[in-house]
């Protein structure tokens, strides 16, 4: 870690499908500024586009050079929180991103392997969401739209740079305020997934301050 106060690099998406908010950034954007300990977060919004969002990312995480990123995700038809392990080599949407790509059956990487998994304790940050009282699963299956290909993108931009960086995805239910089609009944208040990627947070920056005193 640098000399400098240590940062955790938060990303939520822009609105997509019609809809006029992303669960995602309406939590994400809660925790600009937020500290814990000596370390500090900053949010950043990305565009829900396969290439754009892998690209703008990468840029933040030069430009910003942060020590662990937390990047979350609108899963409509979750109704909890759902904590993302891996990442897979395939893009297949029957949807269009925001730049009108349709990718079907497409695989992301033919150098990568069909799976890349988190260097980050998911295990602990879903108990520790849990524990929080904000219902929460470690899940194997990041989909396979925008939000698996930004992971993916992420997840194989720092093995290659052979980056300590824990990465992780979190994945959010929608907020009582939207109805996308198919959205699970349950439903989690923007302060309410703000509380749990806080949680997230601390884990994953306990996780970098026991290490650095190691």
């Amino acid at each position: 870690m640098s000399s400098a106060a240590p940062t955790i690099l938060i990303t939520g998406f822009e609105p997509f499908g019609g809809e006029t908010i992303n669960a995602s950034w309406e939590a994400a954007q809660k925790l600009e500024g937020w500290r814990h300990g000596g370390a500090v977060a900053t949010a950043r919004l990305l565009p829900c586009a396969y290439e754009t969002s892998v690209k703008k990312l990468i840029s933040m995480i030069e430009t910003l050079r942060p020590d662990a990123l937390l990047m979350t995700g609108q899963a409509a038809r979750r109704g909890v929180v759902c904590v993302e392990r891996f990442a897979r080599n395939l893009d297949d949407a029957r949807a269009p991103d925001n730049d009108g790509v349709l990718r079907r059956a497409l695989r992301i990487s033919r150098a990568a392997p069909d799976w890349l998994e988190a260097a980050a304790p998911v295990r602990t940050i879903t108990q520790a969401i849990n524990e929080a009282g904000i219902p929460a699963r470690a899940s194997r299956n990041a989909g396979a739209f925008v939000c698996n290909h930004l992971y993916f993108g992420a997840l194989q931009y720092l093995s290659g740079k052979k980056s300590a960086i824990p990465a992780v995805f979190v994945h959010l239910p929608v907020t009582p305020e939207q109805s996308p089609q198919g959205a699970s009944e349950r439903r989690l208040t923007s302060a309410e997934a703000a509380d749990a990627l806080r949680v997230a947070a601390t884990v994953m920056l306990d996780r970098l301050e026991e290490g650095e005193a190691a």
